[in-house]
């Protein structure tokens, strides 16, 4: 069956293929017959091999999308379920907002459309973190100055006062030392979150992400397979290139010690894609910013936890007991200052950081 022959009586098809919403229109066999434009780049896919796939192809096997299609065919009229995961050609999950509706001109025919949940959540969550991140970097200054100095008089003193002392006592200064040099470390590594100004250049991600990739497999996930899935037609883009580089640095070995160095089968993948219909308000740049690379740090490591998934990359929380806080909560600054956002998708066995930026900056 020929992919418009659905709406071959629609004088609307010009229509429904410029529209910028995923559209799916399948049979009720659960055929996928036709999609528009915005479906095949949201899929992934290309509409000449829609033969080869079904309803099932997009959807986990725990999700029952033939009882949702009967209900809508019974009931004859549209269904809304919120947060509905699906899977992209290159298995990447979306969770989506999902509408089914009976076609107009066919029983046998029905309507899907797709909404990205997790982007519409992500955006309304963005001004709220770019809050945070101006908080932090006042912060930051704030312990700069008011607690770097008394912790160098701190140390003087102690030290001072370890030259009275027998070798017994001299435990106890060495010890208020140490802890000296600790706090001040902490002080300075929530240096990084001072506002700096990005050194904007053209950067060709790809060349990012290899070098990047080189780093890990000759250091920190030297024992992980690394594969890499890339649309090689994607332009350059405006952007700090130094600082994508610590970006992915930090997120890739996050999922390296996600994984951990003894699980055998644990392998991380990084794809870089193109995402045409993400469009969002920059406040400070006062107009609307098209957000199409999109760039995913997979990793198949044991999940993140519900309680702090959508705190990850806030400062002090993180998922290890023995981490700061800090590395994520740095990249959520770096890409927040591209005026990207980052969106986080996670469950058992399966984790997609999903960066998404601007092409020219803004």
């Amino acid at each position: 069956m020929k992919m418009q022959e659905p709406l071959k009586d629609s004088n609307g098809y010009d229509i429904i293929e410029s529209l910028p919403t995923p559209l799916i229109v399948a049979n009720d066999q659960y055929n996928i017959l036709y999609m528009n434009g915005a479906a095949e780049d949201f899929l992934m896919i290309s509409r000449k091999n829609l033969h080869q796939y079904s309803l099932y192809s997009f959807f986990p096997k725990a999700y029952d999308v033939a009882d949702l299609i009967k209900k809508v065919k019974a009931k004859k009229r549209a269904i809304v379920e919120y947060e509905v995961d699906i899977f992209t050609y290159n298995q990447i999950i979306k969770p989506i907002t999902l509408y089914i509706a009976p076609f107009i001109n066919n029983e046998n025919y029905i309507t899907i459309s797709l909404h990205d949940y997790s982007i519409v959540k992500t955006i309304e969550e963005k001004e709220s973190f770019h809050k945070v991140s101006r908080s932090v970097a006042n912060m930051a200054a704030l312990l700069a100055h008011e607690i770097k100095n008394p912790l160098s008089g701190i140390k003087g003193a102690a030290q001072l006062l370890e030259n009275s002392l027998n070798e017994n006592d001299k435990e106890l200064t060495t010890l208020i030392c140490n802890e000296v040099e600790r706090i001040k470390n902490l002080v300075d590594r929530t240096g990084v979150f001072y506002n700096r100004t990005l050194q904007i250049s053209d950067v060709n991600i790809y060349s990012v992400l290899a070098h990047v990739k080189k780093i890990a497999e000759n250091g920190f996930a030297s024992t992980i397979p690394i594969k890499t899935i890339y649309d090689p037609s994607l332009p350059l883009i405006k952007a700090d290139k130094d600082q994508l580089i610590q970006v992915f640095i930090n997120l890739i070995k996050n999922a390296a010690e996600a994984i951990g160095t003894t699980r055998k089968d644990g392998e991380i993948t990084l794809i870089i894609g193109y995402e045409p219909h993400l469009v969002m308000n920059i406040s400070k740049a006062k107009k609307r910013v098209t957000l199409p690379m999109m760039i995913i740090i997979r990793d198949n490591g044991p999940g993140i936890s519900d309680s702090i998934k959508q705190r990850l990359f806030e400062p002090f929380v993180s998922s290890r007991p023995n981490g700061t806080g800090l590395g994520l909560a740095l990249c959520g600054k770096i890409i927040n200052d591209h005026g990207g956002i980052i969106d986080i998708h996670s469950q058992k066995g399966k984790t997609d950081i999903k960066i998404f930026l601007p092409l020219t900056g803004f």
